[in-house]
């Protein structure tokens, strides 16, 4: 007769479990995806603003217009030209619990650019023009 042999089942060796490691992971993809969301265009804008001893805090919830080095103009982070920098304003203003405006102007710009600015702020229908500053 015949002896079958008897196997063994394999026995699962030390394993590196790695669904810590995913799980670790995936909550910083989603970290830095959320706290990329939170860096507003306006501030990414590469704008070198003149500093001020005396500033003041302004809500975050008001339009920003920004005037690069280069002249280019933009309206919440999207460029608008002059022409269309009053009508695109008009909306924005419409949507404001105030009517005031930041301007955010490089300070190479010539002074003419962000006095023509200002007055297309004013004509938008702009009650207030807050200058943004740097600061200390």
């Amino acid at each position: 007769m015949r002896r079958l042999r008897r196997t063994r089942p394999l026995s699962q060796g030390a394993g590196l479990d790695l669904t810590p490691m995913v799980d670790v992971v995936f909550q910083l993809v989603i970290f830095f995806m959320v706290s990329t969301t939170f860096i507003t265009l306006e501030s990414g804008l590469p704008v070198d603003l003149p500093q001020a001893q005396t500033t003041q805090a302004q809500t975050a919830d008001v339009p920003t217009v920004t005037i690069t080095q280069d002249g280019r103009i933009f309206l919440a982070g999207a460029e608008v030209s002059e022409g269309d920098l009053v009508s695109a304003l008009r909306a924005a203003l419409a949507e404001a619990p105030d009517r005031t405006v930041v301007l955010r102007a490089d300070q190479t710009i010539q002074y003419g650019v962000s006095v023509r600015v200002m007055d297309l702020i004013r004509q938008a229908g702009a009650e207030r023009v807050a200058i943004a500053t740097g600061g200390e």
